[in-house]
């Protein structure tokens, strides 16, 4: 790893600002990585240390006493972290210009020379020579098969908002996360949609044409019923068609707590205690997923490891209430 980065760290107004930004550029080489190889040689695969990944990010935290005193009066504090980091492969070091290093070979995140890591491989619709969709006979899209590039799991940028609240003896403390951008292959939506489970805002009674052209390359005017445009278009058609953007904003996590005064101790071997209430991903919104599919993208459908951005029907995220009482002797 070889990395150049620059910074900057100030405090000011009497050390009620804090800023601390950066910017860097950093290189990987030869990672270890599991190439693939001609089955005749009777192996698939063969792990070996090639490749280059070229990151570039910008990092900001930013803090700000509102409120601050000396004593056990008023406090607020907030402090924002926002980041924004782009992975570029820029060689693969392989005789292949394709390395899929998480899902499945032909529906996962693959390493594409020029492309950014976090890069979706899956079907897609197929597109005439000027961009269009094409559409077949019976008014479904064309798939196209193969290793087609379906989306990028990587946010634009992540930002983080923690308050922390004090009066006397009463903390307040909450954390709003903002994740823009990235994408995520759900079947969860699409069953839902498919199904119609939920609606999406479309009147099902209602014929499709889907936007296209046909086989003559004119412009398609075939309609479909809405059994076709679901199942065929959308739960069991391109994979593209499972891709929706993941921007989230939510609250992280909500906490309360107490402190009893010290006074109330003094006649036991107690130093202090507290009790703290707790909540964890309280609310969500995802402005850019299908309407009433209340689908969290916080989820994980390829397991531990590095792949991201795909969902297989796996279990909804958790949201988690605690109370903890600290003492001390």
């Amino acid at each position: 790893i070889s990395e150049l980065e620059f910074g900057i760290e100030t405090r000011m107004f009497n050390n009620r600002l804090t800023l601390d930004a950066s910017i860097y550029s950093r290189k990987t080489k030869d990672l270890i990585v599991d190439g693939p190889l001609d089955p005749s040689t009777g192996y698939t695969s063969t792990r070996t240390n090639v490749g280059e990944v070229k990151n570039d990010g910008i990092e900001l935290d930013i803090a700000y006493d509102w409120f601050k005193s000396n004593g056990d009066g008023f406090n607020w504090n907030t402090s924002v972290n926002w980041s924004k980091n782009e992975a570029i492969v820029t060689d693969l070091g392989l005789d292949t210009d394709i390395v899929v290093y998480a899902g499945f070979s032909n529906l996962g995140n693959a390493a594409i020379k020029g492309e950014p890591l976090g890069t979706m491989i899956g079907t897609s619709i197929a597109r005439d020579a000027d961009g269009n969709f094409m559409v077949n006979a019976a008014g479904s899209y064309v798939v196209q098969n193969g290793n087609n590039i379906i989306g990028d799991a990587t946010p634009d940028f992540t930002m983080n908002m923690a308050n922390s609240i004090s009066y006397k003896n009463f903390t307040l403390g909450f954390l709003v996360s903002w994740t823009e951008g990235g994408d995520m292959y759900s079947t969860t939506i699409a069953t839902l949609l498919g199904r119609g489970v939920v609606s999406d805002g479309v009147d099902r009674a209602n014929s499709f044409i889907l936007p296209g052209v046909n086989p003559a390359g004119q412009p398609n005017t075939t309609q479909i019923n809405n059994s076709t445009y679901y199942f065929s278009n959308v739960l069991y058609g391109p994979d593209e068609n499972l891709v929706y953007d993941a921007t989230v904003f939510r609250l992280q996590e909500l906490s309360f707590g107490y402190k009893l005064p010290s006074k109330y101790l003094d006649k036991t071997p107690l130093g202090s205690l507290s009790i703290t209430f707790t909540g964890n991903n309280l609310w969500f919104h995802t402005p850019n997923m299908p309407e009433n599919t209340n689908f969290d993208p916080n989820v994980a459908g390829l397991g531990v490891g590095n792949g991201s951005g795909f969902e297989y029907l796996n279990g909804p995220s958790s949201r988690r209430y605690g109370v903890s009482v600290k003492a001390s002797f």
